[in-house]
């Protein structure tokens, strides 16, 4: 998912994307794919990071959010799932309702003319 991100921050027009959401991500550590990360990426991003994730590493995933420009990240105490109490929710909610339509990011040039 990083990678479709940096991609689209450089530009791609094949992944017409305005953020990006990413939970227990991590850089890929192939040497074919370093050059995904060495530019920050400028694509708004969340990132969802868990202290006790026995699958990905909290170190891991706070790695790759440093490859964003001005990433929100979210931890929680839980394991390697999409955490779902009331202040994850907020935090979605307030990253999620800067896109929404009038909010200024998610405007497209002539949106909303009738």
């Amino acid at each position: 998912a990083a990678m479709v991100c940096a991609l689209r921050a450089r530009g791609d027009p094949r992944f017409p994307i305005t953020f990006a959401i990413l939970v227990a991500a991590f850089a890929s550590r192939a040497p074919a794919h370093d050059h995904f990360y060495r530019e920050p990426i400028a694509l708004p991003s969340l990132h969802v990071v868990s202290d006790a994730d026995a699958v990905i590493a909290a170190r891991l995933s706070a790695e790759l959010a440093q490859c964003f420009v001005e990433p929100v990240v979210i931890t929680h105490p839980g394991g390697h799932f999409v955490p779902v109490a009331a202040p994850q929710k907020e935090a979605y909610l307030d990253f999620l309702g800067r896109f929404r339509p009038g909010q200024g990011r998610a405007e497209q040039p002539g949106a909303g003319a009738v």
